[in-house]
């Protein structure tokens, strides 16, 4: 395997939706991202588009950036953008513009789902991944609302009014 080439798995396999994928298995993601250059200030991908492919930074900086221009986060390599939509099929929540010229790979939905359909040790392994990376984000939100909760309560309001746990999108050991 060249150096570029072992440069490069070792960049999928540390992103956590590819985490422990063998060499094989992350040469197989490789194979299926397209690299492309993003020139500073342009858009990447943009609020309310499809979420049909994610990208993987390799180099440069990303701005992230709610609808009226306000950046709320930047991105350094290696990172993922948009790894979600690929599996939920919801739109872009944020438009992602280079700060700075930017390499990145880019993978299209389909193309993900046919290499996890020819190795289904790779399907395993990212579905795998994807549940855990969606639970940890599940904890990470009760235990900013229960943080929110106790600012409110300690406004002086006396009351939280905690919803009922039938309508409520949090499991009820959270609440």
């Amino acid at each position: 395997m060249s150096q570029d080439v072992s440069q490069f798995v070792a960049t999928v396999r540390r992103i956590p939706l590819f985490a422990g994928l063998n060499p094989t298995q992350a040469v197989s993601i490789l194979k299926v991202c397209d690299r492309t250059s993003v020139e500073a200030g342009n858009v990447v991908c943009r609020s309310g588009d499809r979420s049909d492919s994610m990208f993987i930074l390799l180099t440069g900086v990303l701005s992230v950036r709610l609808e009226d221009g306000t950046q709320v986060a930047k991105i350094e390599p290696v990172a993922p953008v948009g790894e979600m939509g690929l599996f939920t099929e919801e739109p872009r929540s944020a438009t992602v513009v280079a700060a700075e010229a930017c390499s990145l790979f880019e993978l299209g939905k389909y193309k993900l789902q046919g290499a996890m359909r020819q190795n289904k040790e790779i399907e395993i392994n990212i579905s795998r991944n994807l549940i855990s990376i969606l639970s940890q984000r599940l904890r990470d939100a009760n235990s900013e609302l229960s943080f929110l909760r106790g600012v409110v309560a300690d406004q002086g309001t006396g009351e939280v009014e905690v919803p009922d746990t039938e309508e409520s999108p949090l499991p009820p050991d959270t609440l």
